[in-house]
């Protein structure tokens, strides 16, 4: 009945690490992630620009923390330009959510070497970890480890089924 119908979802439910007050339809869009994520469905948020993506997936993320239901870190995988836009965003609204960009750009010549050789220790003890499609196809050991949630911003990065990155994508693992 949940699935059928978005209303009967708890889309009430108070996230008090979240600096924001959500929409009506950013309330019912997190409780239809957090209902997919307990069932253990994948889902595509497809709101046009500016209608809060962002803010709702930053609000499941913190909910999963609240509820200390995530054993692993989540995965953000997103375009380079798009990952300064990220931390801005996670400042903002859910600055309690320890997180790490993985990219050169972000990170020391020192730090950036030890993250190519292997990525999974750099992703201990956070709650999110930021990295790119390339990189994805890049290293292996985003791929190895397990992740909470991985989301993907502008999928449409992966919509060629024989390109690389979307091949490197589809071998993440994750609970959702």
């Amino acid at each position: 009945a949940r699935l059928r119908d978005p209303t009967q979802l708890d889309s009430a439910s108070v996230i008090p690490a979240l600096r924001a007050e959500l929409r009506p339809y950013q309330k019912t869009g997190v409780g239809w992630l957090r209902f997919m994520t307990e069932l253990r469905l994948g889902a595509c948020l497809a709101d046009d620009m500016g209608l809060g993506k962002t803010i709702q997936v930053l609000a499941l993320l913190l909910a999963r923390k609240a509820e200390r239901a995530a054993t692993e870190p989540s995965l953000l995988v997103a375009p380079a330009s798009l990952l300064a836009n990220w931390r801005a965003e996670i400042l903002r609204f859910a600055p309690s959510l320890t997180f790490r960009i993985l990219h050169p750009s972000d990170l020391s010549p020192d730090d950036w070497k030890a993250v190519q050789q292997d990525a999974r220790p750099a992703a201990a003890g956070y709650d999110l970890i930021l990295t790119t499609y390339g990189l994805v196809a890049r290293m292996e050991s985003l791929r190895q480890r397990p992740w909470d949630i991985v989301a993907l911003d502008e999928a449409q990065a992966i919509k060629n089924p024989a390109a690389r990155q979307t091949r490197a994508v589809k071998e993440l693992r994750a609970r959702q």
